[in-house]
């Protein structure tokens, strides 16, 4: 069996992320959308995890806003 493709990324996702339906995220400024998910294994208030047929992805959703702000002086 061949292993999947794991990807990490922080972004944003659209919600919600419907089994059988693409996944869109924002990720280094851009909108991309991915295959059917197959499985939606967790969901929390910092991440995201679901699989395709081919890939698994963890969305973080931590790292957006403190790269976009500017540090305080």
């Amino acid at each position: 069996m061949k292993t999947k493709k794991f990807i990490q990324i922080y972004g944003k996702v659209m919600l919600p992320v419907i089994r059988g339906m693409s996944a869109k995220y924002f990720s280094n400024g851009t909108w991309k959308e991915t295959a059917k998910v197959r499985r939606i294994v967790e969901v929390t208030d910092t991440y995201i995890k679901f699989e395709t047929d081919r890939i698994r992805y963890c969305i973080d959703f931590g790292m957006v806003e403190s790269a976009v702000l500017p540090a305080a002086a």
